[in-house]
Formats: C-alpha cells, structure tokens, sequence
C-alpha cells in the first residue's frame, strides 16, 4: 500500500506540489489576515470564541463527532463529484486554499487571543489532527484534479475509462474514511484539549 502510494505521488509530484502551494498560501493568508483585523472585529471575534469554548461539549458527545465527521464526508464528496465534472479543478483548489486560509486564521487567531494558553490548545487540538486531515484532503484534491485532466484528455477508451473511475472511486473512498476519522480525531482532541486547558 505505501509503495503503491509513494509510487502515486512520484508519478503525478508536480500536482500535490501544487496543491501544497496552494494550502500553504491560504494558511499564509489566513495568518496575515488576523493582523489585517480592526479592534473591533478582533473584540467581536474574541467574544464569539469565548462563548464557543463555554459551548463546546466537555464530554465525550457523539452527536458533536458525528457532526464533525459528516463535515469531512460531506467536502470529501463534494471534491470526489468535482473530479468527474472536468471543469472542477478550479474548484478543487479552492476549497484546498479555503481550508488553508480557514487553519491559518483559526490558529494566528487563537494564539493571538489566548497567548501561551492558546498555544497548547492549537497543538493539541488542531494539529495533532491535522496530521491525518491535510494529507487526506490533498491526496484527494490530488485525484479529482487527475481525474479531471484525464476525462479532458479523452484519450481513454471507455474499457480504461471504467477502470480509472473505478479506481478514483476507490481510492477517493479510503481517503474519505480517512478525513472522517481525522474530523472524529479533532472533536475527541478539542473536547479533552478545553478540558486540559481548563474552559
């Protein structure tokens, strides 16, 4: 499996180097943009995640997991259709920068609000993690745009295009399973991470 993997990314590097790229800009701008903040906005902002860490189960709650996992499932799918409308690339990459820019500001934010203490809960209960989420969503973002540039080709008869379909299905079914574990990952982390860190 991991020779089967690494054989993947070597063969097709110049598309998950661009798709790093693309996410480490979007964390970039997503870090720059908390300092582009108003005192107003950042006062408001503040106030919105304090109230989110009151709300934030402190036990285990199954409904809040499910729900984070739905969330993976739910984009995971969304870039899997993406990958088989040929025009979707475009989109692929911007929902890789939007994910970038959402992890950027979310973790410049927080350290920003909560200083050291906001410190440990961005290790602990992002990425720790993001770990598993961010080779899942670009191993997947990875195959759409393959895909994609494959069905714009159209160089495959429709035998070899059945078997590549198959096969992106396939493999974008595994690194979906693999985005919902990260999103359950993240929920158990952020709940014992509140409790650690004392909200």
């Amino acid at each position: 499996m991991k020779r089967i993997l690494f054989e993947h990314v070597r063969q097709y590097w110049v598309i998950y180097l661009t798709l790093c790229c693309v996410y480490v800009a979007g964390g970039v701008f997503g870090a720059v943009g908390v300092s582009a903040l108003g005192a107003e906005k950042s006062s408001e902002l503040g106030i919105f995640f304090n109230n989110l860490l009151v709300d934030q189960p402190k036990n285990l709650d199954t409904v809040f997991l499910q729900h984070l996992a739905k969330d993976s499932f739910i984009m995971m799918v969304g870039i899997w259709i993406l990958g088989m409308t040929v025009i979707g690339t475009p989109l692929v990459y911007l929902i890789v920068f939007s994910r970038g820019f959402i992890l950027g500001f979310t973790i410049a934010f927080i350290i920003h609000l909560k200083k050291l203490i906001g410190l440990g809960l961005v290790l602990f209960s992002i990425l720790f993690p993001s770990f598993i989420a961010i080779p899942c969503l670009l191993l997947g973002a990875g195959l759409a745009t393959i895909f994609s540039f494959l069905l714009l080709q159209g160089k495959n008869n429709g035998e070899i295009l059945r078997k590549d379909f198959l096969y992106y299905s396939a493999a974008s079914l595994c690194i979906s399973i693999g985005a919902v574990a990260a999103g359950v990952l993240q929920g158990y982390f952020s709940i014992v991470g509140i409790r650690f860190f004392g909200y």
